[in-house]
Parts: C-alpha cells; structure tokens; sequence
C-alpha cells in the first residue's frame, strides 16, 4: 500500500497507544462519576471500569481489557443508570475498543505478543 508519508510510518505502533490514553481518560471520568454514587450497582461497575483503565494505560491484557470495555460500553448504550457521556461519544469509545482487539496494544505496553 502506498503512503502519502512514507518517512513517518515507523510511528504506526504509537497510534494504538493514543487510543489506549483516549479510553484511559474516557474511563477514568466515567469511573469517578460512577463512583460518586451511593448505590451499589454504579460504584461496583465504576470499580471495575476505573480497573479496566488502569490496565489500558499500563497495556496489560489489552485485546481482553478493550473487548469488555466494548461490551460494558455497549450495555451503557442502552442503560440509562450506566450512561456519563451522549451517545456520540459512546459510539467513538466503541469504534476505539474494536481498533484495540483488531490491531493489539501498540507501543509502550506490557502486552506480550502470542
């Protein structure tokens, strides 16, 4: 395949990290909002999303991590109680999971590769 920029394509790797710090601090945000609740059911799921961020930003397990991000982020699509950000929003962080599983964890990752 031919590129525009052929001098920068040893920068590829580092795009899978951006978008583990992008779902890092989508994550984040949504973990401390959930936190702050009192009911149980929003601070067990902000605990587990405030892990599942933590672990994108050290890429551990990334393909796993993002793959259930991809299916909480889903069921907060149609969850209300679940939902800190518009839908448009939910739908970027959705397409983000999916490069994640299909591409793998990136540069400056724990990920060890199978």
């Amino acid at each position: 395949m031919l590129s525009l920029f052929p001098q920068i394509l040893f920068l590829a790797p580092f795009s899978a990290f951006l978008i583990r710090l992008a779902l890092f601090s989508l994550l984040g945000y949504a973990s401390w909002q959930h936190l702050a609740r009192p009911a149980l059911l929003p601070r067990t799921f902000g605990t587990l999303e405030a892990i599942a961020a933590i672990l994108l930003l050290a890429g551990a397990w990334t393909q796993a991590v993002a793959l259930l991000v991809f299916v909480g982020v889903a069921c907060g699509f149609f969850i209300t109680w679940m939902r800190i950000y518009p839908k448009s929003t939910m739908l970027l962080a959705l397409v983000m999971c999916a490069s994640l599983v299909v591409t793998g964890a990136g540069a400056i990752a724990f990920d060890l590769p199978l």
